[in-house]
């Protein structure tokens, strides 16, 4: 695990294993039959294979972007309790949570950025331009969710968080089957948030919940190397949580939404 020249072949070891039982982490398990939302929250179409969940009756106030894991696609606030405890306090506080599928198993690849410039575009279109948004994300998703945030245009004013996440592509990984045919060839190095220069994400602001028991996620491209990487010019909180990749202790919704209102205060003075 902690050896790069294993990189790779933990991740395809990862994934052989866990096609073959039934997995209960976010990633290589396909999602069970849907149970419904929680009571008062409903779904809106934003587009082909996007959506909007929003509790109803409340005046919307900022705009959580959703980057989904592995094997997901948007859609797990109506099946999965993990995520469904971590947008709870969110809904909540009227906060719309928009989502797309993203092109699956992608990997933060050039269509699924498209996607999600789109998913953002028209979230601001149907709720509202000046509403902040929060970018926030589970395992694969993070690279998505990072490569968006290092575009101005759609930099989120609340910051990113990331659940167990994958925050880059090092060349360790490029290789890998399942992310190279993400890419459909050689994985470029615009794919890797780790490759770009850190001043990119100066004055960002990001926080990771991870785990040290991961065996998923490779130690060269988790939470504390981007913390190492940007740290200097970026706002980088990492909360420890339990268990392996994606364990339920991870989706902290409580605090995931005190971090995003605190970047939506004005500047202080001095």
């Amino acid at each position: 695990m902690n050896r790069p020249n294993a990189l790779g072949t933990l991740l395809i070891l990862w994934c052989a294993v866990l096609s073959a039982v039934t997995a209960t982490l976010t990633g290589c398990s396909a999602p069970p039959a849907p149970s419904g939302l929680s009571a008062g929250i409903v779904r809106e179409p934003l587009g082909p294979d996007m959506r909007a969940y929003r509790q109803e009756d409340l005046k919307p106030v900022a705009l959580m972007v959703w980057f989904h894991g592995m094997d997901s696609d948007g859609t797990e606030f109506e099946f999965d309790p993990r995520q469904k405890h971590f947008a709870e306090p969110f809904l909540r506080s009227g906060w719309i949570v928009v989502s797309a599928s993203a092109g699956g198993n992608s990997f933060g690849n050039d269509a699924a950025m498209a996607t999600y410039r789109t998913l953002v575009d028209n979230a601001h279109a149907r709720y509202g331009a000046a509403l902040p948004t929060l970018f926030a994300s589970e395992s694969m998703g993070s690279v998505a969710a990072i490569r968006l945030a290092a575009e101005p245009r759609y930099a989120p004013r609340a910051g990113v968080v990331g659940v167990s996440p994958l925050t880059g592509i090092p060349d360790t990984l490029r290789s890998v089957d399942f992310i190279a045919g993400a890419w459909d060839g050689p994985v470029p190095a615009r794919a890797d948030p780790l490759s770009y220069a850190p001043n990119r994400f100066a004055h960002h602001r990001f926080r990771f919940y991870y785990s040290p028991a991961d065996t998923v996620v490779p130690t060269g491209a988790n939470a504390r190397a981007f913390a190492i990487r940007v740290g200097k010019f970026a706002d980088v909180g990492i909360v420890e949580c339990r268990g392996d990749h994606a364990d339920p202790t991870c989706y902290q919704g409580e605090d995931a939404l005190t971090f995003a209102r605190r970047g939506l205060l004005p500047p202080q003075a001095g």
